[in-house]
């Protein structure tokens, strides 16, 4: 049986982000250095939404000192794999074939070599 992940929202999605990036068990202070390249929040927000992902079972975190340190137990390429299926499951009714047709339909910028790459890659998936 299949694990039904949730969807998460841009702001938690966004912390992930940086701990895949990352790759390795990060301090909030680390994490919150990152963030203020893209978002202004208070420390406190990012403490809250640590401890939703911690809650949802996407973080666990480790305490040294007094310093927390969290880390992903939800790899990226799942998480991606696992969005992507509920796309096309709600935009293209579990169409792959209708979401590729509209990706690629009144695309000028594909080339022969990329139309080549992409029949290579449909042939592999068989």
């Amino acid at each position: 049986m299949e694990e039904i992940m949730k969807s998460l929202p841009d702001s938690e999605l966004k912390v992930m982000k940086i701990i895949w990036n990352n790759n390795r068990k990060m301090s909030t202070g680390e994490i919150d250095a990152e963030l203020k390249t893209e978002v202004e929040w208070k420390l406190s927000t990012l403490q809250v939404i640590l401890s939703r992902l911690t809650e949802k079972g996407f973080l666990k975190n480790e305490k040294v000192g007094r310093i927390n340190y969290y880390y992903s137990v939800v790899d990226s390429s799942k998480y991606t794999k696992n969005e992507t299926k509920n796309f096309i499951k709600k935009m293209y009714n579990n169409s792959s074939k209708k979401l590729i047709a509209s990706l690629i339909e009144g695309d000028d910028t594909l080339t022969d070599e990329d139309i080549e790459e992409l029949k290579n890659i449909l042939n592999r998936s068989k």
